[in-house]
């Protein structure tokens, strides 16, 4: 009886590590999909804003000074996960 029980508690031990592994791997997968995004995203505002030669504060000043305007007139079908969909 009590060798089961510790086969058991050592499956139970194992599955718990397999699972924190599998985690981890979903968690760094999801990681790199934002990271890739967020460049994806940066490279078009660089392009279709001309942000090459601005640094960090003044691009955060130059959305800022457009983001009101840019949500206000944002077509439907590109308003995902604002509850409109």
């Amino acid at each position: 009886m009590t060798n089961q029980i510790s086969k058991l508690d050592e499956q139970i031990k194992k599955l718990e590590r397999e699972k924190k592994i599998f985690e981890h791997s979903l968690s760094k997968i999801e990681r790199k999909k934002r990271t890739r995004r967020l460049i994806q995203i940066g490279a078009l505002s660089e392009k279709y804003f001309d942000l090459n030669n601005n640094d960090l504060h003044e691009v955060e000043e130059i959305f800022s000074q457009f983001s009101s305007y840019v949500k206000a007139k944002k077509l439907d079908k590109h308003k995902k996960g604002e509850g409109n969909n």
